[in-house]
């Protein structure tokens, strides 16, 4: 649950283990906008807000969006967070995998994104330490232009789990663009194959960070 692996060694891995994609909405297609524009709702198909008071959509305004036309910013007037309960078998992998990219060349994390996971219950907690799986910060367009796919597998504990995205940046209507989403179950072998894999590249980091020049 807290190793983020590496997508070139996910895709080497499980070229011949695709399955179907889990998440609803993933790729941010609903309710759908026209033109080059963009609009802020309180919940979305898929996902709920839990933290602060919008779900900002965006078409193909300051990017082009990465899958379809539409991508999700989540500092529209200060930073929240958008959920997604998910029924799910106890004790299975899953591959998680998004696309990110930042919104502006602010220092100071102005585009920062976290993604927690969670049992989804009573005493769900999104932000607790523990419970946070990728952490994006530091992160500027000068250096990540393009669309950047990140992956982590994801080990669920009860049948109910909470995958969560929150912007942990500078809270001023600026934050990064998440697009295209999945969520797929893993079979035995390549989930072990994967952990292995991302435990030898990475060693266990956890956070992609950098600093600013």
């Amino acid at each position: 649950m807290k190793s983020i692996i590496a997508s070139t060694f996910l895709a080497l891995s499980l070229a011949s283990t695709a399955q179907a994609n889990l998440i609803v909405n993933g790729d941010f297609e609903e309710p759908q906008l026209s033109g080059h524009s963009w609009k802020v709702f309180d919940n979305i198909p898929g996902w709920e807000t839990t933290m602060g008071n919008s779900i900002e959509i965006q078409r193909n305004t300051i990017v082009n969006a990465q899958s379809g036309d539409q991508y999700v910013e989540l500092d529209s007037y200060g930073n929240s967070a958008m959920t997604q309960s998910l029924h799910l078998e106890a004790g299975t992998d899953y591959l998680l995998s998004f696309y990110y990219i930042p919104r502006t060349n602010r220092g100071n994390n102005d585009n920062g994104i976290g993604v927690f996971w969670d049992i989804f219950d009573g005493n769900f907690d999104m932000f607790d330490p523990e419970n946070e799986v990728i952490s994006i910060e530091n992160q500027t367009r000068k250096e990540m232009p393009e669309w950047m796919k990140f992956s982590a597998v994801l080990h669920a504990t009860s049948s109910e789990m909470a995958l969560s995205f929150a912007a942990l940046g500078a809270s001023n209507s600026y934050g990064g663009f998440i697009d295209n989403v999945s969520l797929e179950a893993v079979p035995e072998p390549a989930a072990v194959a994967i952990f292995g894999l991302g435990l030898a590249a990475i060693a266990g980091h956890r956070k992609l960070t950098r600093s600013n020049a």
